[in-house]
């Protein structure tokens, strides 16, 4: 893999592009859905060698995980999809979240909009998944989401 240095102020742009459009198409409805996307850096979650157009594709997965056979096993769901699970679950400030399925990105979105108060804990069936989701949250001040692996 190629590391792809990332332009913080072009990150930003395309952040705000998508989340534009986003609100546009009414995939985003709530202030607090569309404040939590433009915090998060969504490229911090993502490969380091994804260019950020796919980045910030607004109905495009980034694969993070694929097998010996090129088998996509895990991934940063597409910003679109994001947005409408965020917006269906009507998550507030104090709540207790519990996500399944842990790419890291989502669980730093549910920890923005519970707050301080709230509580998110993410799991998932994979070690690897999960460990990832740890380490990225970590970096990027999102220590205080539990994590767990499941198993099958």
């Amino acid at each position: 893999m190629t590391d792809v240095t990332v332009d913080p102020d072009e990150a930003a742009q395309l952040r705000a592009k998508i989340i534009d459009q986003l609100r546009g198409e009414d995939w985003i409805t709530s202030p607090e859905v569309e404040t939590v996307m433009k915090k998060v850096p969504r490229e911090r979650f993502c490969p380091a060698d994804t260019p950020l157009e796919k980045v910030y594709d607004p109905y495009s997965a980034v694969f993070t995980k694929v097998d010996e056979h090129g088998v996509q096993l895990s991934s940063v769901s597409a910003p679109q999809i994001q947005a409408l699970m965020l917006e269906q679950a009507e998550v507030r400030r104090g709540m207790s979240v519990l996500e399944i399925g842990s790419g890291g990105l989502n669980a730093a979105y549910l920890a923005e909009l519970v707050g301080p108060d709230g509580e998110v804990t993410t799991v998932d069936i994979d070690p690897d998944v999960t460990g990832r989701a740890a380490r990225l949250l970590a970096e990027n001040g999102y220590d205080h989401v539990r994590l767990g692996s499941a198993s099958a």
